[in-house]
């Protein structure tokens, strides 16, 4: 849920919030969410190479989200000129790309065996409700003329993104590694 509002804000309210708080034309507001949108696919793939190297996938997820939040908080606090957006644009769509292979091998190895499919409905659910909440509060936002909350909001939710993959992050499910509940309590 909180990926999902970390990113709508940017991707529903961005054209809008740019046009009306920073002075973007209509074209290049538009060409800037395209740069964030493709950047992000492109993104996801070099993700998914860097999720077939790494057994770290929440500090890989936490460390792009990190730097990020560090962009776009530039974008929500700098009016910056238009090259300038459209790259702080780009590079923020391709590190939130670069973060969905991570997440998903995140879930995947938080779930119980047996269970990811589950555990992907629930990741799914979270994204549903993110998608119900993000145009009540952005467009609140927007109602209230904080375009620049648009990114700051967005901001704030890619911090506590952050902070949820580090703490939630651990290893694939090994049934050896887990200790013996008979050692544990000898009665049983």
């Amino acid at each position: 849920m909180l990926l999902n509002l970390s990113n709508a804000g940017i991707g529903n309210f961005g054209v809008v919030a740019l046009m009306s708080g920073y002075g973007a034309s209509f074209s290049s507001a538009n060409i800037a969410l395209t740069a964030f949108l493709g950047a992000s696919a492109i993104g996801v793939l070099a993700g998914g190479f860097l999720a077939d190297h790494t057994q770290r996938h929440g500090q890989v997820a936490a460390a792009c989200f990190a730097i990020n939040a560090a962009i776009v908080f530039m974008i929500a606090t700098v009016n910056l000129p238009s090259p300038l957006l459209l790259a702080a644009l780009t590079s923020a769509g391709f590190l939130g790309g670069v973060i969905a292979p991570s997440r998903d091998m995140l879930v995947r190895n938080a779930a119980p065996p047996g269970a990811a499919g589950r555990a992907f409905g629930i990741v799914s659910t979270g994204f549903n409700v993110g998608g119900i909440i993000s145009p009540l509060l952005f467009g609140w936002i927007m109602d209230q003329n904080l375009p620049h909350w648009v990114f700051g909001a967005s901001v704030v939710f890619m911090i506590l993104t952050v902070l949820l993959a580090l703490v939630t992050e651990r290893g694939p499910h090994d049934s050896s590694a887990e200790p013996d509940a008979r050692l544990m309590h000898p009665g049983v």
